[in-house]
């Protein structure tokens, strides 16, 4: 996907704009893991006539604003809007990780964010990652110094059909042997995509930090202060970010819609669900 840098008073950041001229914008933050150019479902919007306008957030892509927690990149969120003429959006989107960040745009922004969407999205007051094993092996396997070769492994092994299987495997609770069949090669390119175009940059370990348990207690005053609508997508099947984070989010954010997606793993947008999504997100952004 083309990306563009747009300057802010904050340092550069990285943006992307895809979907028909003239339709409403809808904005992105993409999770761990993802820039402004990884594909992640934003399709499901532009084929609803949306224009999507995604982020790298800090860390990632080429964004360039030092390691900034949510809040803080709020401003430069601001500013990337006014630069290029966007003065109001039909909806917020969070994915996984970067649902922390949609949440901070929706509570300050609220001409941006009329609308909020999380899919998949972790941490909520639980902290993520969900593991203890996970927590600590995020460090050492994507950090800035080691993410790259972690990258160039998953890339090749993910060109394959078999890696492809066993990399899904880790973000599913099913067997896969149970839902492979109902991935079309569309579906199956779409996920190889995504990890080609998978990157850590510094972006992670920032994602961790607020990921923290010691930070609970701000992240719930934080959900508690959303002002507007909010759906909430999420998987009993997702093993990259347990159903609990949607429970929390639903008891924690006051006006919550919560729909089970019911996809096969982590990548909501992938598989035999995805016009049961598309309909969802339909009814809520535009109705």
């Amino acid at each position: 996907m083309k990306t563009q840098v747009v300057s802010t008073s904050l340092g550069p950041v990285e943006v992307s704009l895809a979907g028909p001229v003239g339709g409403a914008v809808v904005l992105a933050f993409p999770g761990g893991h993802a820039s402004a150019g990884t594909p992640l479902g934003s399709d499901l919007y532009t084929n609803l006539g949306f224009r999507v306008l995604a982020f790298s957030r800090p860390g990632y892509g080429r964004t360039r604003v030092g390691p900034l927690m949510a809040a803080e990149f709020v401003p430069a969120v601001a500013e990337v809007c006014d630069g290029l003429g966007i003065s109001e959006a039909a909806a917020t989107v969070g994915i996984s990780f970067g649902g922390l960040q949609a949440v901070h745009v929706a509570v300050a922004l609220g001409h941006l964010a009329p609308r909020l969407v999380l899919h998949s999205c972790a941490p909520s007051t639980l902290p993520y990652p969900d593991s203890r094993l996970e927590a600590a092996a995020g460090p050492l396997g994507f950090s800035p110094g080691t993410q790259r070769l972690t990258w160039r492994a998953i890339r090749a092994m993910t060109s394959s059909d078999r890696g492809l299987r066993l990399m899904m495997s880790t973000l599913s609770t099913l067997p896969v042997d149970s839902w492979w069949h109902t991935w079309t090669p569309a579906d199956r390119a779409s996920a190889r995509a995504t990890f080609a175009a998978m990157g850590s940059g510094s972006g992670f370990v920032t994602d961790l930090r607020q990921g923290a348990a010691d930070r609970a207690c701000y992240r719930h005053a934080v959900l508690r202060s959303v002002p507007c609508p909010t759906l909430v997508t999420a998987s009993r099947h997702d093993r990259g970010v347990t159903f609990e984070h949607a429970k929390d989010f639903v008891h924690t954010v006051p006006r919550t819609h919560l729909f089970d997606t019911n996809a096969p793993s982590h990548f909501y947008w992938v598989g035999p669900g995805r016009l049961a999504l598309s309909n969802a997100i339909h009814d809520f952004v535009v109705d």
